[in-house]
């Protein structure tokens, strides 16, 4: 009797090793795909609107991390009512609420900043103010790091507070116009409550294309140095206290890849992924609300091809669970 509980509690014991072992040698990473939507501060279209809904019909299983745009709301003719029914209609539950700045002269000025007229992504002319009066909004081309990190702060805090009285989750999530987010732009996000931030870009998906020989392209070349396809979320420390967590729109936006290159940035990840299975590996890709109508059948193409390309290839592989703090928990 008591040898059979002695080869009971061995057999027991062996069993464990076994499961233990197993579920720490196989632990396995995957690749995650993030589809984020810019919301520029422009227009809310029915067209656009319509092919979003569309798309939200037909895969309401992946959700969005929306950068959303409180400059809809500055604007001198806003209809406040209008605009967040309009912005709703394309939101599910499972999506993430973000934060997106321009440099529109409507939202500096309701945030107290004086509006700067350059420098400007597409000519090295200032804006003329003239043409820029009543209601007629401008400044989204604005480098928003041109005003400095006291400036930046307002902007910001104005911004969450306009998004959040109407409803919408409060942002810890931010991507910057033109992806121009330098060094004190992260410290004025870290200090206005902001955990993440996804303007890092890789300038090579703008070479051979018309954007090359705009100022943006120059700048983004400057500031993301750094940044390739295959970038994955690093940590910027701000100070002993506060850190923002990079995680690089390494897929760029649709306006600027097709769905075969959207696929090509997927197979050079999965490479990434290959050289250290148990991690997770990171592809972030996206459109703009006000260009939905003309590029989001780009993405639609694209979740077909990384579905196809990782089911052949038997890569795990998941739409991103949102909110990004499922994968990155904030200190």
């Amino acid at each position: 009797m008591k040898q059979k509980s002695k080869f009971s509690f061995f057999k027991a014991f062996f069993i464990c090793c076994i499961f233990l072992f197993s579920h720490y040698t196989f632990a396995q990473g995957k690749v995650v795909a993030i589809i984020s939507v810019d919301w520029e501060g422009y227009f809310l279209k029915d067209n656009d609107l319509q092919k979003m809904k569309k798309f939200r019909e037909d895969f309401p299983e992946i959700g969005l991390l929306h950068f959303l745009n409180a400059a809809y709301y500055t604007k001198a003719d806003a209809n406040s009512v209008d605009i967040t029914q309009k912005i709703q209609s394309v939101l599910l539950p499972i999506d993430e609420h973000g934060l997106h700045i321009h440099g529109w002269r409507s939202l500096a000025d309701i945030s107290g900043v004086t509006f700067r007229t350059s420098p400007r992504a597409h000519t090295e002319t200032p804006i003329d103010l003239t043409k820029c009066e009543t209601p007629k909004d401008c400044g989204h081309e604005i480098d928003i790091s041109a005003y400095n990190k006291n400036e930046l702060k307002k902007l910001i805090r104005n911004s969450k507070r306009i998004l959040m009285d109407e409803g919408f989750n409060q942002p810890v999530s931010f991507r910057a116009g033109g992806w121009m987010a330098k060094s004190h732009t992260m410290q004025a996000l870290a200090e206005e409550g902001i955990q993440y931030d996804s303007s890092a870009v890789p300038p090579e998906l703008l070479e051979g294309s018309p954007w090359e020989k705009l100022p943006l392209y120059r700048w983004l070349d400057s500031l993301w140095t750094e940044t390739n396809t295959d970038s994955q979320p690093y940590v910027i420390r701000i100070s002993e206290q506060k850190k923002i967590m990079e995680i690089p729109d390494n897929g760029i936006l649709a306006d600027y890849i097709t769905a075969e290159g959207m696929l090509e940035v997927l197979k050079k990840n999965i490479e990434k992924w290959q050289q250290n299975p148990e991690q997770n590996v990171y592809v972030s890709i996206g459109f703009h609300q006000e260009s939905a109508d003309r590029y989001l059948d780009r993405v639609r193409e694209a979740i077909g091809l990384f579905e196809n390309y990782t089911e052949q290839h038997n890569i795990p592989f998941e739409w991103a669970n949102l909110p990004l703090s499922n994968y990155f928990p904030a200190n």
